[in-house]
């Protein structure tokens, strides 16, 4: 096999990772398999190593000492040339969670190759022991990381400090994305399980090279009793605070029978000296420096106990597997690393405080036969951490990944970066986005003759277009993988948080079973009949012979009717008035938001103030309505009663207020963005063809007549239901996307995970491939006979499968029963010259105005 291992550590400097990456990689050499190491670079000489890959910087950047590298465009080519040059990679072996290993698990998903993230170190002790502004630390790390690795989930509320909570998120979010996790104990993998993570975690201990170990043991001998003399005492690990050097010092000066040896270097050394001086301790603790594993391994030979004071930080400690296999026993203060120290092989004391420390200290100093006991117990243990009884594991662990992942090969990568064509015009840093935003229907349009799938630019990420409906029914039937729109709900969040069109999977697979009962054929039966009151009241209300605009009509009717439906009691007035002022303009937001780069969005300051407070404002009203519905506990023939009320039969569960409240809103959003704008297109393409116009008002005379409309007539028109059918297609949604989870298999190439998949009902519905003369507005394509010609697969106006479009029943008995109602009582006549154009600023494309003057029929 071919491991490409990733650390943010270069091998040559000093670190538990760094001895486990050299253990792991010359164990696996000697196997015959090929590794590449790709890190971060070191000012120290090495060298030479073939098998090395050093990646570029950040100017001037460095944490704890080490330099920092970022998933730069510059990484990014030098990553792909060496797989390219190096021969195909089989598995992609993360060692940290910064930038490299950031790099390096977006490679991987390049290339379609699976990853396996050792996840080593606890990153929210280290902010949270080492910065001086830990909340800070921790918050813009999260927001890094999450620009290049996708934090999908919510954490667990945890007893913890909000920097802790920020770095888990970061943590949590790096073992997400990867195909496998290994970590080096039980109690860090319950901590992952506990913060959230649900991936399967392997516990594989890091290990010690072979050679390195029999060599250290040759040269000290066999160990006998400890001689009589002053204790001695070491310290290995690098010198920074998490490891509690300051506080070794100091019990070991309160010890006055032993002495200290430092092994290690850090941003401490200094502090540590001024210690020793302030403590008069120069003959009694003395500072080594940076040594290198092999001399670690003589001074364990050559001392009594090795301290190691880190408490609630270690995963594991690398100083701890070298002290057992010495047969060296061990101080420590954490309860929760006695999993790596062997019972009877060391003390753990009664707490982590100096005091603590020194009274253990004394304790086996004043007998030192204690030790004796200890020795024999880790002689039973000295080859546990041996490298090449944990390698035959690990390399299961890969051959695993990669069988499991063989359709994510290269071969398919290299049809996704070779044969998925890019889309012309692209701009430097905007990417599309702009063409996108001036011209999304004429775009759209032009992308299905570059092939089935086109890739475009939205800022300088990537999306993936599907023009063909076989590649978008795959994506909504999940034969293609598995999906989510994360993206999306990062979008809306503010107004729309975990509504059911953003959930996926199991959660919302629920949600759509919890809201089925608002919309079932009896409640929507009791919905028409409010529906028809309104368009009729509505109609009659409409000033004669005065130019009105049909657009805001449409979008004012929809309203009042959807938010008639959705709360009926007398108490929603305020929540209707808010809805109606603000729900149009925060919904066009959320298109542009999206469409934007992020960078560029977040220089929006203005707009995303304005933003937040009309969110947080309709959210207040609704969820004042909502929490009144469950005070009163009255049944109400409305939506919002019907979701406060179900309790699901399978589980139990009902609707929070906060749920409820998006699911509200996602329905008034529907409203206006979808119903709204088909509606009024529907008048459009009535009133532009007369002959249309003419059967629409001869089935309106045969089955309505000079009465109101009523809720039963609906069925009664099929020439307008084919009308209809004609506007959904022609006025189709222009957008829509999900996020692939994990890599996805799409028309013979495999996209990455985290690959963003975009399809456009707009695009399939104007190809000519699936139906003749597109551009020609045709309801009588519809007509029996006629519409058996038209590939089902490819009628896409409410989606296909999980994500189909729960409201589309409602949605046209709405549009069916306010056109009615409007020709029924009217003759519109189109302003003159008046040019109707769409507007792209919501998932439907929507008339810009369509100014008529009404004349009466009756």
């Amino acid at each position: 096999m071919h491991v490409a291992l990733f650390s943010d550590f270069h091998p040559a400097t000093l670190g538990g990772i760094q001895s486990s990456m050299r253990a792991q990689r010359r164990s696996l050499e000697r196997l015959g398999h090929q590794v590449t190491v790709f890190s971060a670079p070191t000012p120290e000489s090495t060298e030479p190593d073939p098998g090395l890959v050093v990646l570029s910087t950040l100017a001037g950047a460095r944490v704890n000492g080490f330099a920092v590298v970022g998933p730069s465009r510059a990484n990014n080519r030098a990553i792909d040339a060496e797989f390219a040059a190096r021969g195909p990679v089989d598995v992609v072996h993360l060692h940290t969670t910064y930038g490299v290993a950031v790099a390096g698990l977006r490679a991987a998903r390049r290339h379609g190759i699976p990853v396996v993230q050792t996840m080593h170190s606890r990153d929210d002790a280290f902010i949270e022991y080492t910065s001086p502004v830990p909340y800070l630390s921790a918050l813009l790390l999260r927001a890094v990381h999450a620009r290049f690795v996708p934090h999908r989930a919510g954490l667990p509320r945890l007893d913890e400090s909000r920097a802790r909570r920020h770095a888990w998120h970061t943590m949590v979010g790096q073992a997400a994305a990867a195909d496998r996790v290994i970590v080096p104990s039980e109690h860090f993998a319950a901590l992952l399980r506990a913060h959230g993570l649900a991936r399967p975690i392997t516990v594989l201990s890091n290990g010690i090279e072979d050679e390195l170990l029999d060599r250290a043991r040759a040269a000290s001998g066999t160990a006998g009793e400890p001689p009589a003399r002053t204790f001695r005492v070491l310290w290995c690990a690098r010198l920074s605070p998490e490891k509690r050097l300051l506080e070794a010092i100091d019990a070991v000066r309160r010890t006055a029978s032993c002495t200290l040896d430092v092994y290690g270097t850090g941003e401490l050394r200094a502090h540590a000296q001024a210690a020793i001086e302030a403590g008069g301790l120069g003959d009694r603790v003395r500072l080594h420096g940076g040594v290198t594993q092999a001399e670690c391994l003589a001074a364990m030979a050559d001392h009594d106990v090795l301290l190691f004071p880190s408490s609630g930080f270690d995963t594991q400690g690398m100083a701890l597997l070298e002290a057992v296999a010495m047969g060296l026993p061990v101080v420590y203060c954490d309860p929760d690393l006695r999993e790596t120290v062997p019972e009877g092989g060391g003390v753990c004391t009664a707490d982590p405080t100096v005091s603590a420390i020194a009274a253990t200290l004394a304790e086996l100093a004043e007998d030192p036969a204690k030790l004796t006991p200890m020795r024999k117990v880790l002689a039973a243990h000295a080859d546990s951490a041996r490298q090449s009884r944990l390698t035959t594991r690990l390399t299961a662990l890969y051959q695993d990944s990669a069988a499991a992942s063989a359709p994510a090969t290269t071969e398919s990568t290299s049809l996704v970066s070779q044969l998925i064509p890019t889309a012309p015009h692209r701009l430097p840093l905007l990417g599309h986005s702009l063409i996108v935003l001036r011209d999304a229907l004429g775009f759209v349009k032009s992308l299905t003759p570059l092939g089935p799938i086109v890739r475009v630019y939205l800022g300088p990420r990537p999306a993936y277009v599907l023009t063909t409906p076989e590649l978008v029914r795959a994506v909504g039937l999940g034969e293609a993988g598995t999906f989510h729109r994360e993206e999306l709900r990062e979008t809306m969040q503010e107004v729309i948080r975990g509504a059911s069109n953003v959930l996926s999977g199991e959660p919302h697979t629920l949600r759509r079973r919890m809201i089925a009962p608002a919309l079932r054929q009896r409640r929507i039966s009791e919905y028409a009949v409010t529906a028809a009151d309104l368009a009729n009241t509505w109609a009659r209300g409409l000033p004669a012979d005065r130019r009105v605009d049909l657009v805001e009509q449409a979008h004012e009717l929809v309203l009042d009717i959807i938010s008639s439906t959705l709360f009926t009691a007398d108490f929603t007035g305020t929540a209707k008035q808010e809805a109606r002022q603000n729900i149009s303009w925060l919904l066009e937001q959320v298109i542009v938001r999206a469409a934007l780069p992020e960078p560029v969005r977040r220089l929006r300051f203005f707009a995303n103030r304005k933003f937040s407070a009309k969110a947080a404002r309709l959210r207040a009203e609704i969820g004042a309505v909502v929490a009144e519905y469950r005070r009163t506990d009255r049944e109400f023939p409305d939506v919002a009663s019907a979701l406060v009320r179900h309790v699901d039969p399978d589980t139990g569960a009902r609707l929070t207020d906060a749920e409820i409240v998006d699911e509200l809103l996602l329905m008034l959003a529907a409203g206006v963005g979808s119903t709204a704008s088909i509606l009024a297109w529907v008048w459009h393409e009535v009133l532009s063809h007369p002959e249309v116009e003419t059967e629409v008002r001869r089935e309106l005379a045969d089955f309505v007549g000079p009465d109101p409309v009523r809720p039963d007539q609906v069925l009664s028109l099929p020439y307008l239901r084919l009308v209809t059918l004609e506007t959904l297609r022609y006025w189709s949604p222009w957008v829509s996307t999900q996020t692939a989870d994990g890599p996805v298999r799409l028309g013979g190439a495999t996209l990455p995970d985290g690959a963003m998949i975009v399809y456009s009902p707009y695009l399939i519905h104007h190809n000519e491939h699936y139906y003749p003369a597109p551009e020609t507005f045709d309801p009588d394509r519809w007509f029996p006979g006629r519409a058996e010609e038209i590939d089902k697969k490819a009628v896409l106006p409410f989606g296909v499968g999980v994500r189909h479009c729960p409201g589309n029943t409602f949605a046209l008995m709405t549009i069916t029963l306010a056109t009615a109602a409007l020709f029924s009582n009217w003759h519109p006549a189109p302003a003159p010259g008046e040019r109707v154009r769409a507007k792209t600023r919501d998932f439907v494309p929507t008339p810009n105005r369509l100014p008529v003057t009404l004349r009466r029929t009756r």
